[in-house]
């Protein structure tokens, strides 16, 4: 093996070391929220002292040096308690107030997505998902889907993408139908979006909150979307399957995605590398953690089950596919797939054979109204 090709490992293995570390600071100001919320100290020696004892053990059965060890864990322990500090220097005078009920919660939360969205927008179409092949993976997945059903449908007059960010789905779906509507509630994402009606003259885009209805008359859209875990985004969600119930034509068709509560990602409680996903659901947090850059930002969403996904929708709803999806690829280290055509196709090929399993991160329901 060549001393370029050795490298390369070294540097893979490198990367992997400070995305670990990265991963270990996040749990730290975890930690330190608990901290301050039981009134504990932020340096606890004898944990500590525990915890070194342990990866000294764990150096000397893999025959590493257990003073070089326990020096990384002790310069990484040191640093844990600085952001801790800092944190803890952050956080408001009152922290013995009320907690927040979950209304305000959500409030909260739901401000979070107007900042990550204004933040996001002008580079949303061109990076949101580059980094991630797992996110590629399932859009393709998703993209294939739609164009399923959409040859399905008789009458191609209106679509409607709800959530619809930049427009890209929006921009996909315009040479398929007569005339295709965006809704979503960031005026940064719209503002993105309304520069592509130049292109696309059949589409047009709303600000809108659609857990207030969705402003189209009865029976007057050929199909609805609302893609790439929106549906779980929206805490009144069944009141949204009832709009859309209301604006479907009989035999208009939809397509619902939904984070996934039984993904194997999620069934393992905690994986410490980063995985090849842009999102992911923080269980303990019951909120979406977004990567923004070197920073995350949590969003609401709720996770939801393939059986409980399935009775959201009323008998005139009629489901056809319920699938999940990626299975695989969603708990592995990202970087296994840079630069690695072969092994990304081949991973492809088994999440698909995998999406009639409950295990993928997203869940996608598919159907058509009565």
């Amino acid at each position: 093996m060549s001393l370029e090709k050795l490298g390369d490992r070294l540097r893979k293995v490198d990367m992997l070391v400070v995305a670990l570390l990265k991963r270990r600071m996040d749990l730290a100001l975890q930690v330190g929220e608990v901290k301050v919320k039981n009134g504990q100290k932020i340096f606890r020696a004898q944990t500590e002292a525990r915890r070194l004892a342990q990866v000294r053990a764990e150096a000397r059965k893999l025959k590493l040096n257990p003073h070089f060890v326990e020096s990384i864990l002790y310069s990484s322990i040191n640093e844990s308690c600085k952001q801790q500090m800092i944190q803890l220097q952050s956080m408001s005078t009152r922290r013995h107030k009320e907690q927040k009920n979950e209304e305000d919660l959500y409030c909260l939360l739901k401000k979070n997505l107007l900042i990550l969205t204004k933040r996001w927008s002008d580079s949303y179409d061109d990076h949101y998902d580059k980094a991630f092949f797992a996110t590629q993976a399932y859009l393709k997945f998703e993209e294939q889907l739609l164009e399923q059903e959409i040859k399905r449908i008789d009458n191609c007059g209106l679509a409607l993408d709800l959530g619809c960010a930049t427009g890209r789905l929006v921009a996909k779906l315009s040479p398929l139908f007569k005339q295709v509507v965006g809704y979503d509630i960031s005026p940064h994402m719209l503002m993105k979006a309304n520069a592509k009606k130049r292109k696309y003259p059949n589409i047009s885009f709303i600000k809108a909150d659609l857990e207030k209805g969705i402003p189209q008359s009865d029976s007057s859209v050929s199909f609805v979307a609302m893609n790439l875990g929106t549906a779980s985004d929206v805490s009144g969600i069944c009141k949204v399957i009832k709009e859309v119930k209301r604006v479907l034509h009989p035999g208009g068709r939809f397509l619902f995605s939904f984070y996934n509560r039984d993904a194997l990602l999620y069934q393992w409680d905690f994986i410490p590398w980063p995985v090849g996903l842009a999102a992911e659901i923080n269980i303990n947090k019951h909120c979406l953690d977004v990567h923004l850059g070197a920073k995350v930002l949590s969003v609401y969403a709720r996770p939801y089950t393939t059986e409980e996904v399935r009775k959201l929708f009323p008998p005139r709803m009629r489901l056809s596919k319920v699938l999940t999806y990626p299975t695989i690829s969603s708990i592995l280290p990202n970087d296994l797939f840079e630069g690695k055509p072969s092994i990304q196709k081949s991973m492809i090929m088994i999440d698909r054979q995998l999406a009639k399993a409950h295990d993928g991160a997203y869940i996608i329901a598919i159907g058509q109204k009565r």
